[in-house]
């Protein structure tokens, strides 16, 4: 009898650890970057990323993602994002997402304060609630560079044709000049511009002088195509973009510069 009472207390106890709950940690969501990408006179562009972390032992289904974006805390836009693949059990995900804000909006609102925030819904069948996310950007937006035109060098359409810039960095933090993509506009007829320096740092309102050269450049013959002798000194226009890189992102900057040949 003795032994019978021991053998039931035993099970007993076994069966009370059988029936404890498994422990599951439930799965987190969080902001695992954003930043701007890059700035234009139109808009200023942004790249964010959200991390799954799934911590249980079966597959996470989510149902949607909803998300949005405050320009100083006032909603900009709202979105919803669905066809999410499954989070492995024990394992984790990257959404990633694109958006903008236009630079009027952004201009006129200075100092800019750019949250990305949203939730991450989770299958109806699990029983949690949303997975909330949320991370804010403070950021100052680059001003574009000053560019005069300073003159030329050479003869027109020789190999040894420069047309001379002068770029000055307007900021109070240095950028680095990344390209310098042109065209020279005469007589209606475009010739591709090169940028011999390459790319170079500037310090804080420092001024670089940029050489640019004629690509494949036609020649002395061209002269006569173009009816300089008529008109020894045609407007001609500089078009195109100079590229920077700043802390916050590349700042594109249009160009457009309207001169005359000596």
């Amino acid at each position: 009898m003795r032994r019978f009472a021991l053998l039931a207390g035993l099970a007993g106890v076994l069966a009370g650890c059988a029936s404890q709950p498994t422990v599951t940690i439930p799965p987190s969501v969080s902001v695992s970057e954003f930043k701007t990408l890059s700035f234009s006179p139109q808009r200023i562009e942004f790249d964010a990323r959200v991390l799954i972390q799934n911590s249980m032992p079966g597959d996470l289904e989510v149902q949607k993602v909803d998300w949005a974006v405050d320009l100083n805390d006032h909603e900009l836009r709202k979105d919803s994002l669905t066809g999410v693949r499954n989070t492995n059990a024990n394992g984790s995900q990257t959404l990633y997402f694109s958006f903008h804000v236009l630079m009027k909006d952004a201009v006129a609102q200075e100092p800019v304060k750019v949250t990305f925030r949203g939730a991450v819904f989770p299958a109806p069948r699990y029983g949690m609630g949303p997975l909330q996310f949320t991370k804010s950007l403070e950021i100052t937006i680059p001003k574009p560079p000053d560019v005069v035109y300073t003159g030329l060098e050479g003869e027109l359409f020789s190999e040894a044709f420069r047309l001379n810039l002068q770029l000055t960095n307007t900021n109070d933090f240095p950028v680095t000049l990344m390209t310098v993509t042109t065209f020279l506009v005469i007589n209606d007829k475009n010739y591709t511009l090169l940028n011999t320096a390459g790319s170079f740092d500037m310090d804080a309102e420092e001024a670089r002088l940029v050489a640019l050269q004629m690509l494949n450049p036609p020649g002395k013959d061209l002269v006569k195509s173009l009816n300089l002798a008529k008109n020894p000194n045609p407007p001609f226009y500089i078009m195109g973009t100079v590229t920077f890189k700043t802390p916050n992102g590349l700042v594109y900057v249009p160009l457009s510069l309207a001169e005359a040949l000596p």
